[in-house]
């Protein structure tokens, strides 16, 4: 029998899993009235490890000048990721905590969210460079772009709609957590027919990291 040689679409294609499956956790808690920062760490180290491995695929071939922008970069967006979750779980009714949620909700924090985006597509372009385009790769990659997009547009949406949040709130029903949840599916879509297609024919095998 073949072994299986798990590779860089794998983990791909596990990132986008995860982070399906936080944000339906997350409509899910909110549904039923509980309000849980867990799911948010299962969505951030979903779209964290995504980004990680479309950034970093065939690092060889990265410039070492790009290779320290994309790691300082990834840096930045891991603390702007999970800071506001660790700093929940260690300081919650702390001065400082008061002073973080209060600036969240100013429109500084937007720019405070660019670095997401911007490492995102960055990865994203990156990866779509290592071999030809087609579909599943356009979808693979392009899946945490709009998860990353999706992001800050609901911390805008957030900051316009002050008074409609809660543990009650139907997260289903808000725009941007349904592009977050579209941008995931997208990422899962693509990254899975990828892997089925590697595990098809190897010598065709989507690059390797």
């Amino acid at each position: 029998m073949p072994k299986l040689k798990l590779g860089p679409i794998h983990l791909l294609m596990a990132a986008y899993l995860l982070g399906v499956a936080g944000t339906l956790w997350d409509w899910h808690e909110h549904y039923i009235g509980i309000s849980n920062q867990a799911p948010h760490l299962v969505i951030d180290l979903g779209g964290l490890v995504a980004i990680g491995v479309l950034a970093f695929s065939d690092w060889t071939r990265i410039s070492q000048r790009t290779f320290v922008a994309l790691y300082v970069l990834l840096v930045l967006v891991v603390l702007i990721a999970l800071g506001p979750f660790v700093l929940m779980m260690v300081a919650r009714r702390s001065q400082f905590m008061a002073f973080f949620m209060s600036s969240v909700m100013t429109r500084g924090a937007l720019i405070v969210e660019l670095p997401i985006v911007l490492l995102a597509a960055g990865a994203a372009w990156h990866w779509l460079r290592l071999a030809p385009l087609n579909a599943w790769r356009i979808g693979a990659a392009l899946g945490v772009v709009v998860v990353a997009v999706a992001s800050v547009w609901d911390l805008y949406w957030h900051q316009t709609h002050p008074l409609e949040m809660g543990a009650s709130m139907n997260m289903m029903a808000l725009p941007p957590h349904q592009l977050i949840l579209a941008g995931f599916v997208l990422g899962l879509i693509g990254s899975g027919v990828g892997t089925f297609m590697s595990a098809r024919s190897p010598r065709s095998a989507p690059v390797e990291g």
